[in-house]
């Protein structure tokens, strides 16, 4: 099966047909990457390690740690999307865990991708979705889904403009990765 699978694939290409859902990508895709400073690029050099969380804290003897709780600040009415990449940004190191893991099983593995998120008032990932469909079941799309669905983002009230209130918004993003050369 998988075997005819790539077959089709192969043929596809020969005869210049785009499996349905390619333009569709292509098209969003230019849109998003309109700003090439909104597109979120990461980089590896394959065989790179890359742990998953990395925590640098180093306490002497005798160390004080102190905690403050101090006030929350009132949310929100809704995300910017300042507020939005400013996370991504911050966990662009999650990303490239993802990536470094498919440069062990391809050192050659690039492209681009979509990430939908569908955020909840409470800054709760409810949804991701990573485009084009290959990309999503591809490891790389399986790792990076499971990642990007623990991220949290500021709290928000939902309180739109025009008086409606909404529980949850929805963002894409572009995202491009490549072998470090």
């Amino acid at each position: 099966m998988k075997r005819l699978l790539m077959l089709a694939g192969c043929l596809a290409v020969v005869l210049g047909v785009r499996p349905a859902g390619a333009d569709d990508f292509a098209a969003r895709w230019a849109k998003l990457a309109k700003n090439p400073s909104k597109v979120f690029k990461v980089t590896a050099k394959p065989g790179e390690e890359i742990p998953e969380a990395t925590l640098n804290i180093s306490f002497g003897p005798g160390s004080l740690i102190s905690v403050s709780r101090g006030r929350r600040a009132k949310p929100k009415d809704m995300l910017g999307d300042d507020d939005i990449a400013g996370v991504v940004n911050r966990n662009l190191r999650v990303v490239k865990y993802c990536y470094c893991k498919a440069l062990k099983k391809d050192p050659d593995f690039e492209g681009q991708a979509i990430v939908g998120l569908k955020i909840k008032t409470s800054g709760k990932v409810a949804r991701v979705n990573i485009e084009p469909e290959d990309m999503a079941r591809n490891p790389f799309g399986r790792c990076l889904s499971k990642r990007v669905a623990r991220w949290r983002f500021p709290r928000f009230t939902g309180q739109k403009e025009d008086g409606l209130r909404v529980d949850s918004v929805g963002y894409e993003f572009p995202l491009s990765f490549e072998p470090a050369r």
